[in-house]
């Protein structure tokens, strides 16, 4: 299974299969019939935001300047869902793909892909305490801005929130175990997706659920040589 997985990742048509199904998705919202601005703009994250999973995934530096594009649209279409802690998390990434195109940066090697960290026990209670925190924070956020969440809208995003947050964190430190916070995340985002009615988004989020698990593969392979 890892090496059919490894196989799909590495294949050269990968991108451009991601690509094709979102466009699908997008089509399928009748965009020349009934123009709707979240779905355009979601749109455009979703195109940036895949080459951005993709070209992190292959430990590629250039993923980070195409990030600070995807979260730009995507925390944009979050908005006008109401989907407020989803939102958020995409300013945060903005933020963090600064850091991370530095970092990544500094800690390359010979063959331009950035050298991976293995997690120690010791981070694993700041990532709970973090993750309540963040959750709380969203909880917060959300009441101030006084946005109509249903009671499932507001525990996923409050998840989605925190999660996002440690696993971006985590990722742009250059920590292997990023990969397996995501797939979580990105389970509980096509859900929030498809109740909220996005299937562009939903989409999008069901591919990069499958790059995670590529990723999880691609760097438990590569740690072993990329050691600091």
């Amino acid at each position: 299974m890892i090496r059919l997985i490894l196989f799909i990742g590495r294949n050269k048509f990968y991108p451009y299969i991601c690509l094709f199904l979102v466009m699908l998705a997008f089509l399928y919202t009748n965009p020349l019939e009934t123009f709707d601005k979240r779905y355009a703009v979601s749109f455009i994250g979703a195109i940036c935001g895949l080459l951005c999973v993709v070209l992190l995934a292959k430990r590629k530096n250039s993923g980070n300047i195409v990030g600070m594009m995807a979260a730009s649209a995507e925390s944009t279409a979050n908005v006008l869902g109401n989907n407020i802690g989803v939102a958020s998390l995409s300013v945060f990434y903005f933020i963090s793909h600064i850091y991370g195109l530095v970092n990544w940066r500094k800690n390359q090697n010979n063959n331009k892909v950035v050298k991976v960290r293995q997690l120690k026990e010791n981070h694993f209670l700041a990532t709970l305490v973090f993750l309540i925190l963040a959750t709380f924070f969203n909880i917060y956020l959300t009441e101030q801005l006084n946005v109509s969440n249903t009671s499932y809208q507001l525990i996923a995003n409050c998840f989605i929130f925190g999660l996002g947050i440690i696993a971006q964190l985590l990722l742009m430190m250059r920590f292997s175990f990023n990969w397996y916070l995501w797939i979580i995340l990105n389970v509980l985002t096509v859900a929030l997706n498809i109740y909220t009615n996005n299937p562009v988004i939903a989409t999008q989020y069901l591919i990069y659920l499958f790059n995670a698990i590529y990723g999880v593969c691609e760097w438990k392979v590569d740690s072993k040589q990329t050691k600091d």
